[in-house]
């Protein structure tokens, strides 16, 4: 398994998708792109609201 770094979609149920903040050291993991969006777009919500506002 080899994770996929800063979103792509999976191309098998053994493929995880990896992503990393531009502004912390926040670090995801998830096994669907939605899923690992979602999971980014409420940590910059939450802990960089003034970036998220621009995305």
């Amino acid at each position: 398994m080899t994770p996929k770094r800063n979103g792509a979609y999976v191309g098998s149920s053994t493929d995880v998708v990896e992503r990393f903040c531009d502004h912390c050291a926040w670090h995801a993991v998830d096994d669907t792109y939605p899923n690992l969006i979602k999971r980014y777009q409420n940590h910059l919500r939450a802990e960089h609201p003034t970036v998220w506002l621009r995305c």
